[in-house]
């Protein structure tokens, strides 16, 4: 009987673990931190203002808007008695908004691509 209670407590704690098929891989602006900016510079070009925050770290404004639209995964279903029938999961927009960075820049001679982003505006 203990056994029975253990397994079924895992499974229900499992559970909680798995993201739903409609839940949005996307990143957020936190996922960027660590990241080098010429990467974010690349993707969304120059930045509309920089600022010396302190002698070790640099703002950059990008106000930059990302929509992406996730979702029409198939998934099937079945029916033993007429077959399988194909679905397709809903599409909705997911915007990710991400005004700025703050970047570790130990002096201005550092080059953009080894400055390192260590927070998000």
């Amino acid at each position: 009987m203990k056994r029975v209670i253990v397994v079924v407590g895992i499974a229900l704690g499992a559970t909680g673990c798995v993201p739903a098929a409609y839940e949005a891989t996307q990143l957020s602006c936190a996922d960027f931190v660590g990241r080098p900016i010429s990467e974010r510079i690349a993707a969304l070009g120059p930045p509309r203002a920089t600022y010396r925050i302190s002698p070790t770290e640099v703002g950059y404004v990008f106000e930059t808007k990302e929509t992406a639209f996730v979702g029409g995964y198939e998934y099937y279903t079945v029916n033993y008695l007429v077959g399988a029938d194909r679905h397709h999961t809903p599409i909705y927009p997911v915007t990710t908004k991400c005004r700025g960075f703050v970047v570790s820049a130990p002096s201005p001679a550092t080059p953009v691509s080894q400055r390192v982003i260590v927070d998000v505006l």
